[in-house]
């Protein structure tokens, strides 16, 4: 049987606590002290997970027991020391293809540092990440019935293996595209080639708040740590698809913001009878779509390093959609802020949006 191990992480204080209940009521720096000290170890034994095709799979969570502050602040080849020695637990588990989830796939050149300590295959799972993310907003954008062909895009992160992808396959379907990251010359580089290759109205900002204010669609993917979008940020019925993990919509938009729509991107149902046995913060079968890549690769036999290092091939995005349709995964329903989305609140949104459309009917 073919098998997997995927690398994670405590994504905040609520994580910890989930898989070590006795740190509840401890303070952070306390938690983020004894986390330094911890090595990384496996945290579950993953079973039940066959594809469309028959083929099951068995696989193991490895814990690398940081949170995103701790990837971003502590000594940078202390923390690629830990993931390697990580994703050789997995292998020495048996895994032939190793995920690098969350942070994990940050550190150490995009994950090719990993890859090039380990005889098993690495991804990132970034490809099949995209895939989800760019189903999830066209179809956001298609049940609230948003013309792409009138519609401003901001993606946020753009600089990013995520975002970029994302930025590219949008200019070419979209008449006006926003790229928001940290670093200007990286996206006037971004720009230049999106330029070349799409007749879109090409704009870039460095501050988010200008970034998001005409857009009606933002895909959001950053290694920030999260809760960098505000409610202030987003115009009357726009769709945010959050990819980045943690989340970067603050959670304060659910309660101040009944106007537009969040989804979580890259969140995917698994084929079988899976039992993860670990809680990550999913419901049963569901999983992240980094995870769910490195578990079609498993199915596949594909035992070869995929999406690995900081520039993605849409080829490649294509590619792992199509294998993972025809293994049997399939988008999740929409969820935000750890809940379903309901009918009701797309129904909400949508009125907000027509409301919206009378009164520049009216002003014109």
């Amino acid at each position: 049987m073919n098998h997997f191990a995927f690398l994670t992480h405590p994504l905040s204080m609520k994580d910890v606590v989930r898989y070590a209940p006795k740190a509840a009521g401890k303070r952070e720096p306390i938690v983020q002290k004894i986390l330094e000290w911890m090595p990384t170890y496996e945290a579950s034994t993953i079973r039940g997970a066959c594809s469309a095709l028959g083929q099951q799979i068995k696989g193991n969570f490895v814990m690398v027991p940081l949170l995103p502050v701790q990837f971003l602040s502590l000594d940078r080849t202390s923390v690629i020391e830990r993931v390697k020695k990580a994703a050789l637990l997995g292998q020495k588990l048996g895994a032939q293809v190793i995920g690098l989830g969350g942070y994990n796939s940050v550190v150490g050149r995009a994950g090719k540092d990993v890859a090039d300590s380990l005889d098993a295959a690495v991804t990132s799972g970034n490809s099949y990440t995209v895939a989800t993310a760019l189903q999830g907003a066209l179809k956001a954008a298609e049940v609230l019935d948003v013309d792409l062909n009138r519609s401003t895009v901001a993606v946020i992160g753009a600089t990013g293996s995520i975002g970029s992808v994302c930025a590219r396959f949008l200019a070419k379907r979209v008449p006006r595209l926003v790229l928001a990251a940290r670093s200007k010359s990286r996206l006037r580089v971004l720009a230049e080639t999106i330029q070349r290759e799409s007749s879109t109205a090409l704009k870039v900002e460095l501050d988010l708040g200008k970034a998001m204010s005409e857009a009606d669609i933002v895909i959001t993917a950053t290694s920030s740590g999260g809760s960098i979008i505000q409610a202030e940020h987003l115009k009357t019925g726009a769709i945010v698809c959050d990819v980045a993990v943690p989340h970067d919509v603050c959670r304060e938009v659910a309660q101040l913001r009944p106007d537009v729509l969040v989804i979580e991107g890259g969140l995917v149902e698994v084929p079988g009878e899976v039992d993860f046995g670990l809680d990550f913060g999913y419901p049963p079968k569901l999983a992240l779509a980094c995870m769910a890549e490195t578990m079609v690769l498993t199915m596949e036999g594909r035992f070869e390093d995929f999406s690995i290092g900081r520039g993605l091939e849409y080829e490649r995005v294509q590619e792992i959609e199509h294998l993972a349709h025809r293994n049997g995964f399939r988008l999740a329903g929409f969820r935000a802020f750890d809940e379903p989305v309901t009918q009701d609140k797309i129904q909400q949104v949508k009125s907000f949006i027509q409301d919206s459309r009378k009164r520049l009917r009216v002003i014109s």
